[in-house]
């Protein structure tokens, strides 16, 4: 996913510049802050990166705080000039953000705060959690789902208990399953210059850098490079373990597929394959087929993105503008893409070039023939209002469609590992005789967001100049 950032005016960094022997204003800490991600094409979903920087008095930094040796790890260096924070990664990276008057950091769109460093954990309940669903009550869409947490409570005697989950859920009338796993346990704490050593009432010991902001709301934590925000209230089960488990031991329980007692019912419609089928021709047909490059214009969260497409090529661009002026570009050249962000340019790791050549066959792209032929193990269930889901392999990669009664697309999901991408499409809009989403709902964690689908382009003649460098 593509990481947008609203960033201030661009400058030019100037040749030769080096941090490491600059004059560095005594701003050391450790900030932290939560920047959305966003999707190439339509439905490729929403999500989070935490972001955590250690600022050294040295005018070193560090943004690896789960490794052993994040005390002394050296990531690059950084320089302040007046209000500006100027990084430079040793593998020659830059990044700049703005100081604000309050000491925390301006990165565009989110704010990275400034965290404490004390021998102190303040009593409650931390929360790390994600999650993406799609459907449910009032939508007329079965629900679809993936979460996760993990929660950590401190009594603030010494006492902590923490509990872990994941999940992921289909579940409607006659459909129904999915799979879960829990863990659990319990004991005593310390915490000392930023080291929090957990010593489990089962004998193990585990040591986590840990970071707070006490005594402003939100209350936050970063943990390992995590961000928990204390919530509330704890849950009973959190407070108790804390209190009875560092005496009884922990509860462990290992991890168990949980299937609803509702015998699914095989679609009405028709096989799973003949349901897409029919999709595709209600979504374009032969004009999908057709299409050899398309240009998408759309906005979420004040951004401008324009995204370019040339399914021949196997070419996808991404520009991401704010008021006119370009923040980033991303773009994928087969087998292989980079990244130009804040006048720096780097490749693109492979994780990230698959789940972008996912976006060749996600939204309408995926009733084109060539996708249709390679879908494997398609499966068809009924749901309320209608709504129908077909699940299926593609590439190895598990994913579903949701039909509505006049068999288009009105939401998709992804999974791939422990991780899922769901988005729902409510409104269409007819381009060249091609039914595509005028409208796209994602969620991830407590973090919401609608991206509007302004204007569709089939086959743009594109020269080498849509594809150039971002400069």
């Amino acid at each position: 996913m593509i990481k947008t950032f609203a960033f201030c005016l661009l400058i030019t960094l100037l040749d030769g510049f080096n941090l490491a022997g600059a004059q560095t204003k005594n701003v050391s800490g450790v900030y932290a802050g939560i920047e959305l991600t966003l999707p190439v094409t339509m439905g490729a979903g929403m999500g989070r990166n935490d972001v955590v920087y250690m600022l050294r008095p040295d005018g070193t930094f560090n943004d690896l705080l789960d490794k052993p040796d994040w005390k002394t790890r050296v990531a690059g260096h950084y320089q302040v000039q007046g209000k500006k924070l100027k990084m430079e990664y040793l593998k020659g990276s830059k990044q700049e953000y703005t100081f604000e008057p309050d000491g925390d950091i301006d990165a565009g769109s989110f704010n990275i705060l400034k965290l404490n460093t004390s021998n102190l954990v303040p009593a409650g309940y931390y929360e790390f959690t994600h999650d993406s669903s799609m459907g449910g009550a009032g939508t007329g869409m079965v629900f679809v789902g993936t979460s996760g947490e993990r929660g950590l409570y401190f009594d603030g005697k010494g006492n902590f208990s923490q509990n872990s989950s994941s999940a992921t859920m289909v579940s409607g009338d006659n459909i129904g399953g999915g799979g879960s796993h829990k863990d659990s346990g319990a004991g005593t704490y310390t915490i000392k210059d930023g080291i929090l050593t957990l010593n489990y009432s089962n004998g193990k010991t585990e040591t986590h850098s840990f970071f707070c902001r006490p005594g402003e709301k939100p209350i936050m934590a970063a943990i390992d490079g995590n961000i928990y925000f204390m919530k509330d209230k704890a849950p009973k089960s959190a407070s108790s373990s804390a209190k009875t488990k560092t005496t009884s031991g922990s509860q462990v329980s290992g991890s168990k597929a949980n299937t609803s007692t509702e015998n699914p019912s095989e679609a009405s419609g028709g096989t799973a394959m003949d349901l897409l089928n029919k999709a595709a021709e209600v979504h374009g047909g032969a004009k999908l087929d057709a299409i050899k490059t398309m240009q998408v214009s759309a906005t979420m969260m004040g951004i401008d993105i324009t995204l370019k497409v040339d399914l021949a090529a196997r070419r996808a661009r991404t520009e991401f503008r704010k008021g006119g002026k370009l923040l980033q570009v991303e773009q994928l050249d087969g087998d292989n893409g980079w990244q130009w962000r804040n006048g720096s340019k780097q490749p693109l790791p492979a994780a990230r070039v698959a789940q972008l050549k996912q976006g060749f066959r996600s939204g309408p792209l995926l009733f084109r023939k060539e996708n249709l032929s390679r879908i494997q193990n398609a499966k068809a269930q009924e749901g309320k209002n209608n709504i129908t889901i077909v699940s299926y392999s593609f590439d190895g990669v598990i994913s579903f469609a949701a039909l509505n009664s006049n068999n288009q697309l009105v939401g998709e999901g992804t999974k791939t590992g422990s991780a899922g991408q769901v988005s729902a499409f409510t409104g269409f809009k007819t381009v060249d005789g091609i039914v595509l989403p005028a409208t796209e709902l994602q969620s991830e964690g407590m973090q919401k967001s609608t991206i509007t689908y302004n204007d569709y382009k089939i086959n743009p003649a594109f020269t080498d100049a849509d594809w150039a460098d971002a400069r």
